[in-house]
């Protein structure tokens, strides 16, 4: 008797109990705490030491990759550049040495039908040869000495260019340590930029979530005030390896900001969408 009263609401249980947990399947994740960042930042330091001599930028100012941001003065530099330049455009001493060399060839294939004919020693035109073999490798010489200027000028430049401070990428001048007249040491970073044309948003949700976010999803990202709006977010990361000791695990997306509208450095709130 016991078996046949049971039995008949554990069957009418189990739809039930089915639908329940359907809908705890389907249920979106709570909101998690977040905070957006800049896509990169870069610590910016003279490659060599020197005396400041221009500073193009303040905080807050916009760059764009390869702007000139601050340079030291160059002026020895300049002018070793200019030296260098002058001696690998230099083509006399080359000009010189073919002309020499055309001469002797001419006159040593003279002197060596002369000798051929008898009406000339042959020890003279074998030194009429040499002469015109020493002309063809004062030549070369000639040819690889303006080679060695023109490395010489490529060298210069570079040391120039390390006269100044070139933006890597666009972004927002966040932090200035230089003045001109400053002597820099080539150590230290002088100014710090940041790339905010995309920002970073970094959230550690419960181990539970994992399974609710995969790379290339888009997320809600909800900025703290006085920042309104929402912004989407796509995810970039999502880790592998969770944190044992607070239970979560670590999601990267990113915020297209190529508008600027969008200031880095502010705690959010992470919605997790429906699916579509």
């Amino acid at each position: 008797m016991t078996a046949r009263t049971f039995a008949p609401l554990a069957v009418a249980c189990l739809p039930g109990a089915l639908a329940l947990a359907g809908v705890a399947q389907a249920q979106v994740p709570d909101p998690v705490t977040c905070l957006i960042t800049p896509a990169e930042t870069a610590d910016l330091a003279f490659a060599v030491e020197g005396l400041v001599s221009a500073v193009h930028v303040s905080r807050g100012d916009v760059v764009a990759a390869g702007d000139v941001l601050a340079e030291l003065d160059a002026s020895v530099e300049t002018v070793r550049l200019e030296l260098a330049q002058a001696r690998a455009a230099d083509r006399h001493r080359i000009a010189a040495a073919e002309a020499r060399r055309d001469h002797l060839e001419a006159r040593a294939d003279r002197a060596t039908r002369l000798a051929a004919n008898r009406t000339m020693p042959e020890a003279e035109a074998a030194e009429a040869r040499m002469e015109a073999t020493v002309a063809a490798e004062e030549v070369a010489a000639a040819e690889a000495e303006r080679a060695l200027a023109v490395i010489e000028a490529r060298e210069a430049e570079a040391r120039l260019r390390q006269k100044q401070l070139v933006a890597p990428m666009a972004g927002i001048v966040t932090d200035r340590a230089l003045s001109v007249g400053e002597r820099q040491q080539a150590q230290g970073p002088v100014l710090t930029l940041a790339r905010i044309d995309a920002l970073r948003v970094e959230a550690f949700p419960p181990i539970s979530y994992v399974g609710s976010v995969t790379v290339g999803d888009t997320l809600t990202v909800l900025p703290e005030a006085p920042v309104d709006g929402a912004y989407p977010a796509v995810v970039t990361v999502v880790d592998q390896v969770f944190d044992a000791a607070t239970g979560t695990f670590g999601i990267v997306l990113e915020i297209d900001n190529s508008d600027l509208s969008l200031p880095a450095g502010l705690r959010c709130e992470l919605v997790f969408d429906p699916p579509s």
